[in-house]
């Protein structure tokens, strides 16, 4: 059994080549972080998700390897994310298969979700981790270079990057990022993401298959909904990804999710919530974490969750957490430590 949150075992991919000849063993640091060995050869299992960000810490630990996350990105391609990489040969360009990927990302994970932001001439991959689950800087930085692989793989080279954010401090392995992304990089900002030129999003897929575009859209739907869960967890979903992008509306969450928006709240009523409701829940949730996670500056953080003025920010806050974010912050260090650097 898996936790609330899950991966594919694909995410292992690599990992037995570059623990080979080291000591501890890769079994035993598996068990040691309470995964199955037998993942290493069935990729269609599910490995708990904190227990992979365990073994992660424990590998960059006992090899002394701060980089194992990037380390292990080398190590893949884009069959890391399972069926979803079949995208690449259902949609006609970059976009659609970037589209399609965000879609269908919770088929391989679903404490990861996708947004795609278009401003000027940039276009952003933001890579979000749930604010709820295990979070660290070793796994952070595979993540965001997973999402340099795929599009490494879409666009049919080693794409020109404007830049790289990560959320957490810069750490021991600043140069190991540096020489990996080949770009500027942005440490403790507000979030992790790719930008690169937004031209390339309109690129033709060389591999697309207009006679399969249908089947495999069929085949991934079904995975996706078996995945998803209930209609609550998929909303959930849904309203993280579009206040990603910066805003969120029953409307833009029933586009997401291919359903009209009055049946979207009904069945959201019968559950017990709204709309409004997972807003809420979203921001409490990310409020906290960029409170005490990141240093961003405190307007920063009211702009990255919606708000017209800071003084409603922190009224809200002081509702959730009994105290204003100012003092909860300074009154809540962030501790970290060798392997992680924890503020991802």
């Amino acid at each position: 059994m898996t936790g609330p949150y899950y991966a594919r075992a694909t995410k292992l991919i690599g990992l037995s080549a570059i623990a080979r000849g080291r000591t501890p063993n890769l079994v035993s640091l598996m068990l040691d972080a309470g995964l199955d060995p037998q993942a290493l050869f069935n990729p269609e299992m599910r490995v708990e998700y904190s227990g992979f960000c365990s073994l992660l810490q424990l590998c960059a630990r006992q090899w002394d390897m701060p980089d194992i996350g990037l380390r292990l990105a080398k190590q893949q391609e884009i069959d890391f994310l399972g069926p979803v990489a079949l995208v690449t040969r259902s949609e006609k360009t970059v976009r659609g298969a970037i589209d399609a990927i965000i879609a269908n990302l919770v088929i391989y994970s679903n404490a990861t979700f996708v947004a795609l932001e278009e401003t000027g001439g940039t276009a952003s991959v933001i890579l979000v981790q749930r604010d709820d689950a295990p979070q660290d800087r070793c796994n952070t930085e595979l993540v965001v270079a997973q999402a340099k692989c795929v599009l490494n793989t879409l666009v049919e080279r080693d794409i020109d990057l404007v830049e790289a954010s990560f959320r957490h401090e810069k750490g021991p392995s600043a140069a190991a990022v540096s020489s990996y992304f080949q770009c500027p990089v942005r440490y403790e900002a507000e979030r992790n993401a790719l930008s690169f030129d937004t031209g390339l999003l309109d690129r033709p897929l060389a591999y697309a298959d207009q006679f399969q575009q249908i089947p495999i859209r069929r085949y991934l739907t079904k995975l996706r909904t078996e995945a998803a869960g209930n209609i609550v967890e998929m909303a959930r979903r849904a309203v993280a990804q579009r206040m990603e992008q910066g805003s969120c509306t029953l409307e833009t969450v029933a586009e997401t999710l291919q359903l009209p928006p009055h049946t979207l709240q009904r069945r959201l009523r019968a559950e017990g919530t709204t709309i409004r409701g997972l807003v809420e829940e979203w921001r409490r949730h990310r409020a906290l974490s960029l409170v005490t996670n990141t240093r961003l500056p405190l307007s920063q953080v009211s702009d990255a969750l919606g708000y017209s003025e800071q003084s409603v920010f922190t009224q809200a806050f002081r509702r959730w957490y009994g105290a204003p974010p100012k003092r909860y912050r300074s009154e809540m260090p962030v501790a970290g430590n060798y392997a992680t650097g924890h503020r991802s």
